[in-house]
């Protein structure tokens, strides 16, 4: 692993910004992409951009580590939820695209999103992860590349799609960078990830948010960064809507925000209820040893961001 020294870092790793302020610890993790770690990741501070307003984890791995993660990570990880909120903001953008078809998506896994597209999109898709590259290319998606950065330069699509990814990228606006300039003229990009300024997570629960307990969770732009990026790459935002992860019943929204409380309070006594958990129903080893609060729904903490490019 790489080096996990408690020096703060002296500019914000999304717009260089100077003087970023640390909100706390954030705690270990050793799940990462479906899989138990036999080793955990340190956590990090969670610091905030006084200028972007970006959050960002820190320190963080190399990239080269991050992608051996996500390489061996479980092919079923990344399966899609019908009855998350954001993805039905995320298909009414690319339907209501005119003209749209070509698709590509960044971070396709299994391809669940792709194939719930009417057959008239050209459907390609961008993942790391060969387990699930192999499911999407299954169900007729066309796998052009592990990565962003291995995409050939002339590519180009009228709609990309990044869902539950900007927030695992080291280096959000070279990444989003590259996204605009495979779009076609009058194209659009549309983000789907947390968002970092909702009241409830810098106010009140900062580094214990659930959002940000994921090991793979390392950036979380703000909307400031979304409108420089843009205009610093011929486009701009064109609509930003947010919403919650999920829709889910009250009693269970109750339960999810005690959760949150507990990790707010005390990691350590979420750790020790979940591995009492994992001992009573003899969960295979090796057994988690962190737990995260994965409480998706309970706030309005997710949002939708479209980035279009000047036609």
């Amino acid at each position: 692993m790489s080096d996990h020294s408690s020096t703060g870092p002296s500019t914000c790793r999304l717009c260089g910004g100077s003087h970023p302020e640390s909100l706390g610890a954030i705690p270990d993790g050793d799940f990462f992409a479906g899989r138990v770690l036999p080793t955990a990741i340190p956590g990090g501070e969670l610091w905030r951009c006084v200028e972007c307003e970006s959050l960002f984890r820190h320190p963080i791995l190399t990239a080269d580590e991050y992608r051996r993660l996500y390489e061996t990570g479980a092919a079923e990880q990344w399966s899609g939820d019908e009855t998350r909120l954001d993805l039905e903001v995320v298909r009414s953008v690319a339907l209501g695209s005119p003209g749209a078809k070509r698709v590509l998506d960044v971070g396709c896994g299994s391809g669940d999103f792709l194939a719930s597209l009417p057959a008239t999109f050209e459907r390609f898709g961008i993942e790391p992860s060969s387990g699930a590259g192999a499911l999407a290319a299954q169900r007729g998606i066309h796998i052009a590349a592990p990565t962003l950065e291995e995409l050939p330069a002339e590519a180009r699509f009228d709609v990309i799609t990044v869902i539950d990814v900007i927030e695992h990228i080291p280096e959000p606006a070279p990444f989003l960078a590259k996204a605009i300039a495979h779009l076609a003229p009058g194209g659009v990009v549309v983000v789907s990830t947390g968002s970092p300024q909702v009241p409830v997570w810098q106010g009140v629960y900062g580094a214990h948010f659930w959002y940000c307990s994921f090991p793979e969770h390392i950036s979380f732009p703000s909307r400031q960064f979304y409108e420089r990026s843009a205009r610093n790459n011929g486009a701009q935002v064109a609509a930003v809507t947010v919403t919650r992860y999920r829709d889910i019943p009250i009693w269970k929204a109750a339960v999810l925000w005690l959760i949150q409380l507990v990790y707010w309070a005390s990691p350590q006594l979420l750790d020790w209820v979940g591995r009492g958990i994992d001992a009573s129903r003899r969960a295979p080893t090796p057994r988690r040893q962190h737990f995260s609060p994965g409480i998706g729904g309970v706030f309005s903490d997710h949002w939708v961001v479209v980035i279009r490019r000047d036609g």
